[in-house]
């Protein structure tokens, strides 16, 4: 979808059902084989398939409202299930939800959404508009951990009519409607009055517009089942019951046939290869681990030449090697990775060489000078203590082995996941590993991490976002502010293209590895999972639930 700085731009999209009228977003139109994987082997299937009772891997994410929900992990897709946005995503990319229709100003400040009528709230309110302004008024006061939109970016938010909302935002902002597709609304006639929403955990907390109703939630055993929103406003339900369930190992349960979903590694797929019985879909490098430098506890990482020597130096083919058996991509230095749709392949590669790394500190006045084998300038040591959970203490090993070669002393801190990530929030540290998901959602997130310009709205400074600790760039800062008013698609693009290149010079922070996983399920179980164009996992997907009569899965 393009929009035109010349006139309004309408967008009415009449739909026999929702999900027959695909809007593709306007910055975010992946290609049709983008994000979706390649089947093994090459059957389809038809995504209409239905199950009364389908049984997932289980794990404790929160109670599974979206100020309650754990950051970590498939909380958010918990969330999902219950909470509707006014726009979803499938595997091209935008389509209507909550809203069938909208309509965008000739100057990309307005947005007027024409929302569903007759749609309820699950203990049989009528949603209004009435409960999308709320929600985005309610945000600014909390900040919701899922679902939640850049309440910053927004001027105001206008109820025309029961069935009409306009949002008014402060400037123009090119992934607006990519942003929207998260932002889950809650009911007005529940939250107003509940005054600590992290602390709600009563019935009323999931009550939602979505397909599935919350039947139990056991945070002991980390369990969840949903039970199908008999008077759900969309698509068919085409699982009745979707129970997560605790299991010792994923792989053996499902071979066992107490869970019917599983992701596996390369070296097991010929188990399964070849066998009628079950399908097999690699699934796009949109989770990865990142490596982060605090250069305001240490004012040595702010020179380029450092972080350069620190890219080289480190091998991030053979973490994906040892580490992933071969199921992943070595981390790209513009950020996004070969999946995305707007990667730059024409970017600075940084292939491992050592020479390189250790000329890069001589230029920078770094050198072993008492024969230790540990480079020193100015009676300081170059010296860090690299922060990670403990389940990741073999990545770490692998830097401290490769800085080493470069003369780079690492300690190795390992830490529970919970206390790492505090500390990245917080700055508490010198280097860090952290893994995490989202690498294939709208490139917007460049600027939301690396700009530290606070004139931005969504800004790192202003979303309190800790990615980059003491990292500036005036040519960045730019082209981000550049970049999240553009409204053409082309032009967009190319900026963020210049964004990723600067990021491959500059180094602010050193993405590892993306993982790559293929998904493996029994195909006479349920036949429906499908992928969102730009994440990494098919249980995720809201759409993967429902019956979408007359469109194929991808596969």
């Amino acid at each position: 979808m393009k929009k035109s700085g010349i006139c309004a731009i309408v967008i009415t999209l009449i739909c026999l059902t929702v999900l027959l009228a695909g809007c593709v977003s306007q910055n975010s139109t992946p290609t049709a084989s983008s994000g979706t994987g390649s089947a093994v082997p090459s059957g389809t299937g038809t995504g209409v398939t239905q199950a009364d009772i389908v049984h997932l891997t289980g794990g404790d994410y929160g109670y599974p409202q979206p100020f309650s929900i754990s950051p970590r992990g498939p909380g958010s897709s918990k969330v999902t299930m219950i909470f509707d946005s006014l726009l979803e995503r499938d595997e091209k990319g935008i389509i209507p939800w909550l809203a069938e229709s909208w309509e965008i100003s000739a100057d990309g400040k307005e947005y007027t959404f024409h929302l569903r009528k007759n749609v309820k709230w699950q203990d049989g309110v009528s949603f209004t508009a009435n409960d999308v302004k709320f929600t985005t008024d309610y945000e600014r006061k909390y900040i919701p951990i899922s679902g939640g939109i850049e309440t910053e970016l927004i001027d105001s938010v206008q109820v025309i009519d029961d069935n009409t909302v306009k949002f008014i935002l402060k400037t123009p902002v090119s992934s607006f409607l990519y942003k929207i597709s998260s932002f889950k609304i809650i009911p007005e006639h529940i939250y107003s009055k509940v005054e600590d929403p992290v602390k709600f955990l009563d019935k009323e907390a999931v009550t939602g517009t979505g397909p599935y109703t919350l039947a139990e939630y056991n945070k002991e055993h980390g369990s969840y089942r949903y039970v199908a929103n008999e008077g759900f406003w969309g698509p068919r339900v085409a699982i009745k019951t979707v129970e997560f369930i605790p299991v010792s190992n994923e792989l053996i349960a499902f071979d066992q046939g107490e869970i019917d979903f599983s992701s596996i590694t390369p070296d097991i797929l010929s188990k399964y290869l070849n066998n009628s019985q079950y399908r097999l879909v690699q699934q796009p490098a949109f989770w990865g681990y990142q490596f982060y430098f605090n250069m305001k506890k240490n004012p040595e990482l702010q020179d380029v030449k450092v972080r350069q020597a620190f890219a080289y130096a480190i091998n991030r083919s053979e973490m994906v090697e040892k580490i992933q058996r071969g199921a992943g991509a070595p981390g790209n230095l513009g950020i996004l990775p070969n999946d995305h749709i707007w990667y730059n392949a024409d970017q600075p590669a940084y292939v491992t060489d050592l020479i390189k790394a250790q000329a890069l500190l001589d230029q920078a006045g770094w050198k072993d000078t008492d024969g230790d084998g540990i480079r020193d300038k100015d009676g300081k040591k170059l010296a860090f203590t690299l922060s990670l959970a403990s389940t990741e203490v073999r990545i770490g090993e692998l830097i401290k082995e490769r800085l080493k070669e470069a003369g780079i002393d690492i300690q190795v801190k390992a830490l529970e996941s919970k206390a790492r990530d505090t500390n990245l929030k917080k700055g508490d540290f010198e280097l860090l590993v952290s893994g995490f998901g989202g690498w294939g959602q709208d490139a917007d997130y460049l600027r939301t991490r690396y700009s530290d310009d606070a004139t931005q709205a969504g800004a790192s400074t202003v979303s309190g976002e800790a990615s980059v600790i003491g990292y500036h760039n005036d040519t960045f800062n730019t082209l981000a502010a550049s970049e999240v008013q553009e409204l053409d698609d082309a032009k967009r693009k190319q900026i963020v293209f210049e964004m990723q290149n600067v990021l491959a010079e500059d180094i602010p922070t050193i993405p590892l590895f993306y993982t790559k996983t293929w998904d493996v399920w029994t195909v006479s179980k349920y036949d429906g999972w499908m992928n969102m164009y730009d994440h990494h996992a098919r249980v995720h997907s809201k759409l993967t639930y429902l019956v979408r009569e007359g469109i194929a899965a991808k596969r």
